[in-house]
């Protein structure tokens, strides 16, 4: 079982890099918005998100789905990633057949910010698993709980967000602009706290995978706002950095899902033959 998620992940692996090398090879001619861009920027990139919710469904059903807290955790994740590809098509359509633009806000923002409440109760769910309800009574753990939010909303709104103007007139587009980086700042928060008390949380075997989780969710966090930025300066082009960063957080996402498989594979062999061993005394 281990050699399959080995040549899934080399699967995914080249997937990635294949794309990474068709988005360096059109920077040059970017202006140019060709069909290689249109192509790439509309559905191609975003299916990695599809493939990694394909994986973290079978992983979360390794781990019981909704019958056990951390594959609750892995459902939502990927459902994150289904919203992810979602927003992309529907952006596309905006962009390529109804060639009018990609306005802000509009449907896709209902999926990417679905994406974003999913991230958070995934991100619960995990710390859930990891034990954050006895652990929040530390000092400590307190202390991570509120200084990175804290941290994080202060880069997005005096960096990122510098010299923004928000549209009054338009209050879903205000609701947003706040929305997306106290959402994001939460479900990053939330999981690094997951992964301080993952140490303790069977054994340590979990750390691997949860890192990779807070490294996807760092990345989205760039992308979205690198996007926003953007978008709300009327500076947005396609196939610009941001969409290498959203391939980035996919490919980073689905490593996630395929890691948590190769765990669950690890805990039953050693459960297995702890058993076997035991029956042999």
């Amino acid at each position: 079982m281990d050699m399959l998620k080995n040549k899934l992940q080399i699967f995914v692996t080249l997937i990635f890099l294949s794309l990474a090398g068709w988005w360096i090879s059109f920077q040059h001619v970017l202006a140019g918005q060709g069909l290689s861009i249109k192509w790439f920027d509309s559905v191609t990139y975003g299916l990695v998100a599809l493939i990694g919710a394909i994986i973290g469904f079978f992983t979360a059903r390794k781990w019981g789905g909704f019958k056990s807290i951390l594959g609750k955790s892995l459902l939502f994740f990927s459902l994150g990633l289904l919203a992810q590809y979602a927003g992309q098509l529907i952006a596309a359509y905006y962009i390529y057949i109804a060639k009018v633009g990609l306005p802000y806000p509009a449907w896709d923002d209902a999926a990417f910010f679905g994406s974003t409440i999913l991230y958070i109760i995934a991100a619960l769910y995990l710390a859930k698993a990891a034990g954050i309800k006895v652990s929040l009574k530390s000092v400590s753990y307190k202390i991570v709980a509120i200084v990175v939010p804290l941290i994080l909303l202060v880069v997005s709104f005096s960096i990122l967000m510098h010299n923004h103007q928000y549209n009054t007139k338009d209050p879903l587009s205000v609701f947003l602009d706040i929305g997306y980086p106290i959402g994001e700042a939460l479900y990053i928060s939330i999981a690094i706290v997951a992964y301080l008390l993952s140490r303790k949380f069977l054994g340590g075997i979990m750390k691997a995978g949860i890192l990779l989780v807070i490294l996807a969710l760092a990345v989205q966090y760039v992308s979205d706002f690198t996007f926003i930025y953007q978008s709300n300066r009327n500076i947005y082009v396609s196939g610009n950095y941001d969409d290498l960063f959203y391939l980035i957080a996919y490919f980073v996402m689905t490593t996630s899902m395929i890691k948590f498989h190769v765990i669950y594979n690890h805990l039953k062999s050693k459960t297995s033959i702890a058993s076997e061993s035991a029956e042999g005394k």
